[in-house]
Protein backbone atom coordinates (compact mmCIF):
# COMPACT_ATOMS: atom_id res chain seq x y z
CA UNK A 1 0.00 0.00 0.00
CA UNK A 2 0.96 3.59 -0.52
CA UNK A 3 -0.08 5.91 2.27
CA UNK A 4 1.33 9.12 3.84
CA UNK A 5 4.42 9.15 5.80
CA UNK A 6 3.11 9.60 9.33
CA UNK A 7 2.13 5.98 9.44
CA UNK A 8 5.80 5.26 10.36
CA UNK A 9 6.67 8.49 12.85
CA UNK A 10 3.70 9.92 14.81
CA UNK A 11 2.09 8.47 17.77
CA UNK A 12 -1.26 8.77 16.30
CA UNK A 13 -0.39 5.98 14.16
CA UNK A 14 0.34 3.58 16.77
CA UNK A 15 -2.54 1.09 16.40
CA UNK A 16 -2.33 0.81 12.52
CA UNK A 17 1.70 0.41 13.49
CA UNK A 18 0.76 -2.26 15.59
CA UNK A 19 -1.42 -3.96 13.48
CA UNK A 20 1.38 -4.09 10.92
CA UNK A 21 3.88 -5.21 12.98
CA UNK A 22 1.67 -7.83 14.80
CA UNK A 23 -0.35 -9.48 12.36
CA UNK A 24 2.16 -10.28 9.60
CA UNK A 25 5.43 -12.35 9.70
CA UNK A 26 7.70 -10.13 7.33
CA UNK A 27 6.80 -6.60 6.80
CA UNK A 28 8.81 -3.57 4.55
CA UNK A 29 8.69 0.26 4.70
CA UNK A 30 9.80 2.68 1.95
CA UNK A 31 9.95 6.27 2.87
CA UNK A 32 10.02 9.07 0.31
CA UNK A 33 10.33 12.77 0.83
CA UNK A 34 8.96 14.71 -1.46
CA UNK A 35 11.42 17.08 -2.15
CA UNK A 36 13.09 18.22 -4.56
CA UNK A 37 11.52 15.35 -6.57
CA UNK A 38 8.17 13.70 -5.38
CA UNK A 39 7.39 9.93 -6.35
CA UNK A 40 3.63 11.69 -8.20
CA UNK A 41 4.21 14.57 -10.22
CA UNK A 42 0.78 16.49 -10.60
CA UNK A 43 -0.44 15.72 -7.22
CA UNK A 44 0.45 18.27 -4.17
CA UNK A 45 3.37 17.69 -2.11
CA UNK A 46 3.04 14.51 -0.03
CA UNK A 47 5.54 12.75 2.41
CA UNK A 48 4.78 9.29 1.47
CA UNK A 49 5.95 5.48 2.99
CA UNK A 50 5.05 2.06 0.56
CA UNK A 51 4.36 -0.88 2.92
CA UNK A 52 4.36 -4.57 1.77
CA UNK A 53 3.27 -6.84 4.30
CA UNK A 54 3.80 -10.39 3.95
CA UNK A 55 1.51 -12.97 6.06
CA UNK A 56 1.92 -16.99 6.12
CA UNK A 57 4.74 -18.99 4.34
CA UNK A 58 6.98 -16.05 4.21
CA UNK A 59 11.22 -16.59 2.81
CA UNK A 60 12.04 -13.71 5.03
CA UNK A 61 10.73 -12.45 8.71
CA UNK A 62 11.61 -8.76 10.31
CA UNK A 63 10.71 -5.27 9.89
CA UNK A 64 12.73 -3.92 7.13
CA UNK A 65 12.96 0.17 6.66
CA UNK A 66 14.68 2.23 3.89
CA UNK A 67 16.13 5.31 4.44
CA UNK A 68 14.15 8.78 4.03
CA UNK A 69 14.62 9.03 0.77
CA UNK A 70 15.66 12.19 -0.87
CA UNK A 71 16.21 12.33 -4.87
CA UNK A 72 16.36 14.42 -8.14
CA UNK A 73 14.29 14.03 -11.17
CA UNK A 74 16.71 12.50 -12.96
CA UNK A 75 17.02 9.18 -11.03
CA UNK A 76 13.05 8.52 -11.18
CA UNK A 77 13.78 6.16 -13.56
CA UNK A 78 15.85 3.71 -11.20
CA UNK A 79 14.58 4.81 -7.83
CA UNK A 80 13.03 1.87 -6.82
CA UNK A 81 16.68 0.27 -8.13
CA UNK A 82 18.55 2.06 -5.99
CA UNK A 83 16.35 1.43 -2.73
CA UNK A 84 18.23 -0.46 0.60
CA UNK A 85 16.31 -1.83 3.25
CA UNK A 86 17.84 -3.26 7.00
CA UNK A 87 16.09 -5.15 9.54
CA UNK A 88 15.40 -2.71 12.23
CA UNK A 89 12.71 -4.76 14.44
CA UNK A 90 15.35 -4.58 17.28
CA UNK A 91 15.03 -0.69 16.92
CA UNK A 92 11.53 0.04 17.15
CA UNK A 93 10.58 2.74 19.38
CA UNK A 94 6.81 3.73 20.97
CA UNK A 95 5.44 5.37 17.74
CA UNK A 96 8.12 5.14 15.16
CA UNK A 97 9.37 2.84 12.82
CA UNK A 98 13.12 4.34 12.14
CA UNK A 99 13.63 5.30 8.91
CA UNK A 100 17.14 3.00 8.59
CA UNK A 101 18.13 1.82 5.87
CA UNK A 102 22.00 0.92 6.23
CA UNK A 103 23.96 -1.37 8.18
CA UNK A 104 26.04 1.84 9.13
CA UNK A 105 22.97 3.76 10.37
CA UNK A 106 21.80 0.46 12.39
CA UNK A 107 25.35 0.52 14.18
CA UNK A 108 24.83 4.25 14.88
CA UNK A 109 21.52 3.66 16.52
CA UNK A 110 23.23 0.98 18.56
CA UNK A 111 26.18 2.73 19.37
CA UNK A 112 24.23 5.31 21.07
CA UNK A 113 21.12 3.38 22.80
CA UNK A 114 22.87 3.13 26.33
CA UNK A 115 23.25 6.34 26.73
CA UNK A 116 20.98 8.56 29.05
CA UNK A 117 17.94 10.58 27.25
CA UNK A 118 18.16 14.08 27.39
CA UNK A 119 14.76 13.78 29.05
CA UNK A 120 16.38 12.78 32.01
CA UNK A 121 18.06 16.17 32.66
CA UNK A 122 15.07 19.12 31.50
CA UNK A 123 14.08 20.90 34.68
CA UNK A 124 11.11 23.63 34.67
CA UNK A 125 12.36 25.45 37.25
CA UNK A 126 15.90 26.90 36.14
CA UNK A 127 17.16 30.00 33.97
CA UNK A 128 19.61 28.42 31.81
CA UNK A 129 17.61 28.12 28.48
CA UNK A 130 17.78 26.35 25.25
CA UNK A 131 15.73 27.52 22.04
CA UNK A 132 15.19 25.49 19.14
CA UNK A 133 12.93 26.29 16.18
CA UNK A 134 10.20 23.77 15.78
CA UNK A 135 9.74 23.24 12.21
CA UNK A 136 13.50 22.23 11.04
CA UNK A 137 14.23 22.12 7.04
CA UNK A 138 17.70 20.47 6.36
CA UNK A 139 19.25 21.89 9.58
CA UNK A 140 18.38 22.06 13.28
CA UNK A 141 18.64 25.57 14.41
CA UNK A 142 18.92 25.83 18.71
CA UNK A 143 20.38 28.79 19.94
CA UNK A 144 21.09 30.04 23.70
CA UNK A 145 19.55 33.40 22.85
CA UNK A 146 16.27 34.26 21.89
CA UNK A 147 16.05 35.08 17.84
CA UNK A 148 14.93 38.38 17.06
CA UNK A 149 11.12 38.83 15.69
CA UNK A 150 8.58 41.70 15.93
CA UNK A 151 5.44 42.37 14.46
CA UNK A 152 2.98 44.77 13.93
CA UNK A 153 0.52 43.87 16.34
CA UNK A 154 2.32 42.41 19.43
CA UNK A 155 5.53 44.41 18.86
CA UNK A 156 8.67 42.41 19.80
CA UNK A 157 8.43 38.58 21.41
CA UNK A 158 9.30 35.49 20.98
CA UNK A 159 8.36 33.58 17.59
CA UNK A 160 5.59 31.02 18.02
CA UNK A 161 8.03 28.57 16.43
CA UNK A 162 10.40 28.92 18.76
CA UNK A 163 10.28 26.48 22.00
CA UNK A 164 12.90 26.34 24.99
CA UNK A 165 13.78 23.81 27.09
CA UNK A 166 15.93 23.98 30.27
CA UNK A 167 18.39 22.49 32.18
CA UNK A 168 20.09 22.72 35.64
CA UNK A 169 23.59 24.05 34.95
CA UNK A 170 25.05 26.16 32.40
CA UNK A 171 27.04 23.31 31.27
CA UNK A 172 24.68 20.99 30.37
CA UNK A 173 22.91 23.98 29.04
CA UNK A 174 25.63 25.05 26.38
CA UNK A 175 26.41 21.42 25.87
CA UNK A 176 23.17 20.39 25.00
CA UNK A 177 22.81 23.96 22.51
CA UNK A 178 25.28 22.20 20.62
CA UNK A 179 24.26 18.63 20.56
CA UNK A 180 20.89 19.56 19.08
CA UNK A 181 22.87 21.42 16.06
CA UNK A 182 24.89 18.87 15.94
CA UNK A 183 24.40 16.24 12.13
CA UNK A 184 23.67 13.38 14.65
CA UNK A 185 20.39 14.95 15.74
CA UNK A 186 19.93 15.82 12.69
CA UNK A 187 20.08 12.22 11.47
CA UNK A 188 17.85 11.41 14.74
CA UNK A 189 15.05 13.89 13.89
CA UNK A 190 15.17 12.43 10.29
CA UNK A 191 15.29 8.63 11.32
CA UNK A 192 11.90 8.80 13.57
CA UNK A 193 10.14 12.06 13.14
CA UNK A 194 7.31 13.44 10.86
CA UNK A 195 10.45 15.40 9.17
CA UNK A 196 8.77 18.51 9.50
CA UNK A 197 7.94 18.91 13.12
CA UNK A 198 10.49 18.84 15.82
CA UNK A 199 8.50 17.69 19.24
CA UNK A 200 9.54 16.72 22.71
CA UNK A 201 9.28 13.49 21.72
CA UNK A 202 12.69 13.22 19.54
CA UNK A 203 13.96 15.79 21.94
CA UNK A 204 13.52 14.23 25.19
CA UNK A 205 14.02 10.54 23.77
CA UNK A 206 17.42 11.85 21.99
CA UNK A 207 20.64 9.61 24.43
CA UNK A 208 22.70 12.48 25.28
CA UNK A 209 24.46 10.79 28.21
CA UNK A 210 25.33 14.16 30.35
CA UNK A 211 26.59 12.03 33.03
CA UNK A 212 28.60 10.02 31.15
CA UNK A 213 30.06 12.79 29.41
CA UNK A 214 33.56 13.74 30.84
CA UNK A 215 33.99 17.39 31.64
CA UNK A 216 36.74 17.50 28.93
CA UNK A 217 34.39 16.86 26.27
CA UNK A 218 31.70 19.44 28.15
CA UNK A 219 34.15 22.23 27.77
CA UNK A 220 34.78 21.81 24.47
CA UNK A 221 31.71 21.99 23.19
CA UNK A 222 30.77 24.29 25.17
CA UNK A 223 33.66 26.17 23.29
CA UNK A 224 32.15 25.28 19.95
CA UNK A 225 28.47 26.06 21.30
CA UNK A 226 29.86 29.60 21.78
CA UNK A 227 31.55 29.41 18.48
CA UNK A 228 28.31 28.53 16.66
CA UNK A 229 25.95 31.07 18.61
CA UNK A 230 28.70 33.43 16.72
CA UNK A 231 28.88 32.32 13.39
CA UNK A 232 25.14 32.31 13.14
CA UNK A 233 24.70 35.95 14.04
CA UNK A 234 27.17 37.02 11.77
CA UNK A 235 25.70 34.92 9.04
CA UNK A 236 21.89 36.12 9.99
CA UNK A 237 19.96 38.17 7.58
CA UNK A 238 17.17 40.68 9.24
CA UNK A 239 14.19 40.47 6.88
CA UNK A 240 10.35 41.73 6.34
CA UNK A 241 7.29 40.08 5.18
CA UNK A 242 3.71 40.78 5.90
CA UNK A 243 0.86 38.94 7.51
CA UNK A 244 -3.29 40.01 7.54
CA UNK A 245 -3.63 38.73 10.96
CA UNK A 246 -0.43 40.45 12.30
CA UNK A 247 0.68 43.27 9.72
CA UNK A 248 4.48 43.92 9.29
CA UNK A 249 6.73 40.97 10.36
CA UNK A 250 10.35 41.86 11.28
CA UNK A 251 12.87 38.20 11.72
CA UNK A 252 16.08 37.20 11.65
CA UNK A 253 16.88 34.19 9.10
CA UNK A 254 19.68 32.19 10.01
CA UNK A 255 22.46 30.08 7.57
CA UNK A 256 23.59 27.35 9.09
CA UNK A 257 24.74 25.60 6.09
CA UNK A 258 27.71 28.39 6.38
CA UNK A 259 28.50 27.23 9.60
CA UNK A 260 29.17 23.46 8.75
CA UNK A 261 32.36 23.52 10.16
CA UNK A 262 31.94 23.85 13.39
CA UNK A 263 29.22 21.71 13.50
CA UNK A 264 31.37 18.54 12.02
CA UNK A 265 34.06 19.67 14.94
CA UNK A 266 30.97 19.40 17.12
CA UNK A 267 30.01 15.65 15.79
CA UNK A 268 33.94 14.92 15.79
CA UNK A 269 33.35 15.58 20.16
CA UNK A 270 30.24 13.65 20.23
CA UNK A 271 31.67 11.02 18.06
CA UNK A 272 34.24 10.50 20.98
CA UNK A 273 31.77 9.90 23.55
CA UNK A 274 29.49 7.60 21.42
CA UNK A 275 32.46 5.53 20.39
CA UNK A 276 31.97 5.92 16.65
CA UNK A 277 34.03 4.04 14.41
CA UNK A 278 35.67 6.12 11.24
CA UNK A 279 33.39 4.97 9.35
CA UNK A 280 30.26 6.15 12.09
CA UNK A 281 31.79 9.66 11.97
CA UNK A 282 31.66 10.23 8.11
CA UNK A 283 28.31 8.86 8.08
CA UNK A 284 26.91 11.27 10.65
CA UNK A 285 29.03 14.41 9.43
CA UNK A 286 28.18 13.54 5.42
CA UNK A 287 24.17 12.63 6.32
CA UNK A 288 22.16 13.92 3.45
CA UNK A 289 24.87 16.10 2.47
CA UNK A 290 23.83 16.34 -1.14
CA UNK A 291 20.51 18.17 -0.19
CA UNK A 292 21.64 20.09 2.97
CA UNK A 293 24.05 21.91 1.29
CA UNK A 294 23.09 22.06 -1.76
CA UNK A 295 20.77 24.20 -4.72
CA UNK A 296 17.35 23.68 -2.99
CA UNK A 297 18.62 24.63 0.06
CA UNK A 298 20.09 28.03 -0.74
CA UNK A 299 17.53 29.60 1.64
CA UNK A 300 18.06 30.61 4.85
CA UNK A 301 15.45 29.67 7.52
CA UNK A 302 13.70 31.49 9.58
CA UNK A 303 13.31 32.21 13.04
Amino acid sequence: MIVQLPIVCTDRMKPLQRVCLEQSDAVWFANFDDRPSRLFDGLEHIRASIFTIQKGKAKYSGVYSTNYNRWYSELRPVLFELLALTEIRDLLMDGAIPKIGQMTAKSVRQCITSFVPLGRYLTRNSKYAVYFHNAPQYWIRSMDFTPYFWNERDGEQISSHVKSLHLITPLDTSVTVATLNSSIFYWWFIALSNCRDLVMREIENFPIGLEQMSEVMKKKLTVLSKKLMGDLKRHANRKQTYYKTTGKVIYDEFYPKYSKSIIDEIDRILAQHFGFTDEELDFIINYDIKYRMGLDNLQGEEE
